[in-house]
Formats: structure tokens, sequence, C-alpha cells
């Protein structure tokens, strides 16, 4: 079901100004674009409104890219003493829909097109996540969906680093663009876990439901 900024916003409790920015960071899935007016997806919203009930504390991007190396390689650097002892018995119990909302802090994500250069040049960028992440047929497979399908382009990068690929690559803010930039400070890292995570914020309910597996995988729940 479609819904414009107006009800989405209306549903959400916020501003219509609040709601595009949701939108133009694709926390709220957008459908299409009549005129100058967007449509977006009621799911997104159901999941939004999901998430701001259920919200606590979330994991410093620091913190949560320590899970992602303590779940994919055991040990991680990023934490020391206490902390990351604290963070391995977290793990040890979390469920997946947890671990989502913890996450939900790890990244400012902004939506934007890109005017110069292939798709794959922009991509080789970035740390590819998400819908970038399953045009490999292996990362597909894990995942149990469809290889390639999108010309979207996802992935992390360094906020240092954010201007001159918008620079490099012409990038500009659109609220329905088809590339997502997720912008931290921490060095991000290529895992199955992020591409999951991303699924299940950005992804249809097939991809959510997919990204839910395999982070549940990775939790050995």
């Amino acid at each position: 079901m479609e819904l414009t900024i107006a009800d989405a916003a209306a549903r959400l409790g916020v501003s219509t100004r609040e709601a595009q920015r949701l939108a133009q960071e694709g926390q709220l899935q957008v459908i299409r674009r009549v005129g100058r007016s967007l449509l977006v997806d009621d799911s997104s919203v159901a999941q939004r409104i999901h998430t701001a009930q259920t919200r606590g504390r979330r994991w410093s991007p620091a913190t949560f890219w320590a899970a992602v190396e303590l779940l994919e390689h055991g040990h991680t650097d990023r934490l020391t003493g206490s902390a990351r002892s604290r963070l391995k018995r977290r793990l040890a119990s979390i469920t997946a829909e947890d671990f989502a909302r913890l996450a939900a802090g790890r990244a400012r994500t902004r939506r934007m097109t890109r005017t110069r250069r292939r798709p794959a040049d922009l991509e080789a960028a970035l740390v590819v996540s998400g819908r970038s992440a399953l045009k490999d047929q292996g990362t597909a497979a894990r995942f149990g969906l469809a290889a390639g399908g999108t010309e979207d382009v996802e992935g992390y990068l360094r906020r240092a680093d954010l201007q001159a690929v918008m620079s490099r690559f012409g990038l500009f803010d659109d609220a329905d663009g088809e590339v997502f930039l997720h912008v931290g400070d921490e060095d991000a890292v290529a895992s199955d876990i992020t591409v999951a995570l991303d699924l299940i914020e950005r992804g249809t309910t097939r991809e959510r439901s997919a990204g839910l597996a395999v982070l549940r995988e990775a939790l050995g729940r």
C-alpha cells in the first residue's frame, strides 16, 4: 500500500519535513514520485513505528563494528577489557530483532542520485552492502535470493571521504535516488551481517525475511 509523505508523517506523529528526511535517508521506502510528491511503502512506516516503540539505548558505531568482528572472526580490537567482555556476553543471548534495533545507529544514511561514472565504479569506492552485495552470486545464494536485478548502489563510507566521492561521481541528495550511502567515522568491514541489516531496514518483505534468517544464523539462534 502506498502512502503520501503527509499520511506517513501523520502515522509517525512527526512533521512532514521529518518524514521527508526519513525518506531521504532511506528509512522510509519510496515507491515512486508523482509530480513533486513522494509515495512511500506503508510497511516501512509500520516498521519505523515498531522500532520507535521498542527503542532503547542503541550501540555506538564502535560497539556495533566490534560486535560484527566478534561474530565474524571471534576477536576485535575496537573494544578492550570489560567493555569487550560485556559485549561478548550480550551477543551470547541477544535475538536477531534486538541486534537490529541496537545496530540502528551504526551510520547515517544518505540517499542520492549518481550523475557520473558507472555504478560498478562507485561500488568499488565503498564497502558494499544491501542490494549491492546481492549482485554477487555467492552472497545472494547465502541469502537464498536471486543475484543482480537492481541498479541500486549501497555501501559504507567514511565521513572523511564523503565529499571526494560526491564530487567524483556527481552525487546529490535525492529521496528516490538509487544510491544509499551509509556514512560514519568508523572503518566498516564487509560482512553478511551488515548486508542482512540493510535488507531488514530497506528491503522487500522477502529480503527482510532473508536478512533476519542470516542474522539469526550469525548469532547461533
